[in-house]
């Protein structure tokens, strides 16, 4: 029987299966993915003409009209957008899908080799001659990213552990489908909850606890990649007895801002743009882009600090008119009030999210900012060559990609699923999180400086911090042999005290 993983306030749906070979054409896999059929004619070499009816003729006989002019090509951070497909059409020959809830997500399994395995086996289990539970890893990407970000070390990682590795891609990331569910506009289709948003938190962290169910283990390790921290964070905190322990990358998990921490952060040189007096010989020309980078920090930081004032100004007025409604109003017509408020606003949000006008913006964003964002987030932007830079715009060959990243932003600003509990925000509740926790970051991350992740290690009960040098935001893809060290050296700390804990009831 297969077991379900507990949550909170939501139903455990285990994973199913639709294909994990290796894949390779076949009438099976085909079957299992057919395309919709096109609607209208098949296209021929005929079209190259378009038959019309001739005026005057009563036999109607067709004749060649003017040839198509062929469709002028649109590029999104260099990736042609005339001729999208399915994602599953992108997969590689490892990948593998399985259907949570009516979505079907992209994953990828390593798993180890039986000497790998055995020499995991910890000091303490040898001498009780007892098997080690050998501990899978489930690894989450971050915003913008996808499986694809744990290439490196995925195979590597399963060595390192002597236990199965597994990644996915969240819905809205990679190549896992993009559901046609709108928030706001109830259920997609009949095999889909309607109380669990496929692009919210929530399913998301639902997901990650039923590939432990799949991975026929009791516990895994979770670790998270910047935004896909806080997924490893809402797993733990919906089922904390599945978790034995998280390791936080880069972790995108707010802490309190301090505008000189983050003025220092955006003040980070980097080293493409920064190239020796040697290398130029020109002392002049580096004064000058120094000059430069120094101005355009300043304008970020004034432009944050704006954004702060306009938002603390929003907060301040929300403060007062609800002071007003609770001195001048009935409780009652308050209570009524503010619930007809929140109505009208979530309103406002999904219409300005399903507008052309969004999508146009994001498709903006993406091309302009996309590909900029990636070797943004590399200590040395040059290592961001072209492979990775395609590794990462892959999806954007997808069909709906962005009208399923507009669901997902949206699914941020709105409650994420329907009937369940409100609870406190992630930061709020991090004394909560009791399993041991490693937080690794790069003492040069630009985009989530390294000041972040020490007040998180300050706020969690049983963190430790490790400190990359001349590493970005992607520990595991710029420095992989400091990051599987690290790795290493935690899962034997974890399985030692595990040890411990079998001996202390081990009879005598």
């Amino acid at each position: 029987m297969r077991r379900l993983c507990p949550h909170k306030a939501m139903v455990a749906i285990p994973i199913n299966i639709i294909h994990q070979h290796q894949m390779q054409p076949s009438s099976t896999f085909a079957a299992l993915f057919s395309p919709p059929l096109l609607h209208g004619r098949m296209s021929s070499s005929h079209d190259q003409f378009s038959y019309q009816k001739s005026e005057g003729n009563s036999n109607g006989i067709p004749f060649p009209g003017k040839p198509k002019q062929p469709e002028k090509k649109r590029y999104i951070a260099g990736v042609d957008q005339t001729d999208r497909v399915d994602p599953w059409l992108l997969a590689d020959k490892d990948s593998r899908f399985a259907e949570f809830n009516g979505v079907q997500i992209h994953f990828k399994l390593s798993e180890p080799s039986e000497s790998d395995a055995s020499a995991n086996d910890s000091e303490e289990h040898k001498k009780l001659g007892i098997s080690a539970n050998r501990l899978p890893a489930i690894l989450l990407h971050g915003f913008g990213a996808s499986l694809f970000s744990w290439e490196r070390v995925l195979k590597p990682l399963a060595s390192v552990i002597g236990s199965k590795t597994l990644a996915f891609d969240r819905p809205a990331f990679g190549l896992t489908s993009r559901p046609q569910r709108r928030v706001g506009k109830g259920r997609p289709d009949a095999n889909a909850s309607p109380d669990l948003n496929p692009f919210s938190l929530g399913f998301s962290a639902a997901a990650t606890l039923s590939f432990i169910d799949f991975l026929s283990a009791d516990k895994a390790v979770l670790i998270g990649h910047s935004a896909g921290c806080i997924v490893a964070l809402q797993a733990y905190l919906d089922a904390p007895e599945r978790v034995a322990g998280l390791i936080l990358l880069a972790p995108a998990i707010a802490a309190p801002i301090l505008l000189q921490e983050l003025q220092a952060a955006a003040a980070l040189p980097d080293p493409a743009t920064e190239p020796s007096s040697q290398q130029t010989g020109s002392h002049t020309g580096k004064q000058q882009r120094l000059l430069l980078q120094s101005v355009l920090s300043k304008l970020r930081f004034a432009l944050y600090w704006a954004l702060c004032q306009v938002v603390n100004l929003l907060q301040i007025v929300k403060t007062a008119i609800q002071a007003v409604l609770v001195i001048l109003v009935p409780a009652k017509i308050a209570a009524s009030t503010k619930a007809v408020f929140h109505a009208g606003y979530e309103k406002l949000l999904i219409a300005a999210f399903h507008s052309a006008l969004a999508i146009w913006v994001i498709r903006i964003i993406m091309d302009k900012l996309g590909t900029r964002a990636v070797r943004q987030a590399w200590y040395d932007s040059r290592k961001a060559n072209e492979y990775v830079i395609n590794g990462y715009t892959k999806p954007l060959r997808s069909k709906d990609w962005e009208q399923a990243l507009l669901e997902f932003l949206l699914a941020l600003l709105i409650s994420p699923s329907v009937g369940m509990q409100q609870q406190a925000p992630l930061t709020k509740r991090l004394k909560e999180v009791t399993c041991p926790v490693l937080v690794i970051t790069g003492d040069t991350d630009r985009l989530v400086p390294a000041w972040n992740a020490k007040r998180l290690v300050n706020a969690l009960p049983q963190a430790k911090l490790s400190l990359i040098k001349e590493c970005g935001h992607l520990p595991h893809e710029e420095t992989p042999d400091e990051f599987l060290a690290l790795v290493k050296d935690f899962f034997s700390q974890i399985v030692s005290t595990d040890a411990k804990t079998e001996m202390s009831f081990a009879p005598t």
